[in-house]
């Protein structure tokens, strides 16, 4: 491994034989280094690979101001993680999350208890395995700080664990992913008059494919074509339906500028058809009516 730059006396960009450049941390590993030089592997105590969605500059940064304490209780974070949730957990989670839980927990010390996250409600539903790896990761901090974060704090680290299947630069993009999720559920509740469990598998099923919609879109992929008599069947058997994922479309058109595919719009019929299918109706209040409670 070779030295690129010193950022600081501990932290330095190297480049290994294959050309693959990663942020090395390790107590004066930079000191009186240059670039071309050869770092001692054994001083090495951390390595971070740099991403699209994060720089190597960016990351020097971080590590510079995290307390190693930190990164290493996220490191066992992110393990977990990725044992519940699966391999899309990567190291690249890493040095957000730590500057997430670090800055949570100087929070903490400082006596600020209780803070707001957008979308609270949200998220707790439409990401339930990530949720319940959060609130996992509350007790771990817990255990190993002895300081208990609040709860909300839950909604934050749920969605950095989102963001690892999705690689964005920030979480802007997840809350904005989320939004939208909560607004095209909002579209079939007002359209069809339902009520949607939101604990049913269907829910489940749509809010998946969404988020696999959003990944293939981010990464320039797109659905494999479908022959053109299975979409006239669904649209003639489920024209309402038809249309709602037509509409849906048309939403993250306007707000992503994405082009959905007719193929896309097939699928996204079939989950709300079977929304719909499994929903009750919305009671409806007015004189002589009541409401069951």
């Amino acid at each position: 491994m070779q030295v690129v730059k010193v950022f600081n006396n501990n932290v330095v960009l190297g480049v290994d034989d294959r050309g693959v450049e990663r942020v090395l941390l390790g107590r004066g590993l930079g000191f009186q280094m240059s670039p071309g030089t050869e770092v001692d592997p054994a001083r090495i105590e951390r390595v971070f690979v740099p991403s699209g969605a994060t720089s190597a500059e960016r990351i020097a940064a971080f590590v510079d101001e995290i307390p190693m304490a930190d990164i290493e209780l996220t490191e066992k974070v992110v393990a977990m993680a990725r044992e519940r949730l699966g391999p899309h957990v990567t190291e690249h989670v890493l040095v957000p999350l730590a500057d997430h839980l670090s800055f949570a927990l100087r929070r903490a010390a400082g006596g600020t208890t209780e803070i707001e996250y957008p979308l609270r409600w949200e998220v707790q539903y439409l990401y339930p395995g990530e949720v319940a790896v959060a609130r996992a990761a509350l007790d771990l901090v817990e255990q190993e700080r002895g300081v208990r974060l609040p709860d909300i704090e839950a909604v934050p680290i749920a969605l950095h664990l989102v963001n690892a299947q999705f690689g964005a630069s920030d979480l802007g993009q997840m809350v904005q992913m989320t939004a939208l999720l909560h607004q095209i559920l909002a579209v079939i509740r007002e359209e069809y008059g339902t009520e949607i469990d939101e604990d049913s598998v269907e829910v489940a099923r749509f809010v998946t494919h969404l988020r696999y919609l959003f990944l293939r879109e981010r990464q320039g992929k797109k659905l494999s074509e479908t022959p053109a008599e299975l979409h006239a069947a669904l649209r003639n058997a489920r024209p309402r339906e038809y249309t709602s994922a037509g509409r849906v479309g048309e939403l993250l058109h306007d707000e992503f500028g994405w082009t959905i595919t007719i193929d896309e719009v097939l699928y996204l019929a079939l989950h709300v058809s079977r929304l719909v299918d499994v929903a009750s109706p919305t009671p409806v209040t007015g004189p002589g009516r009541e409401v069951e409670p």
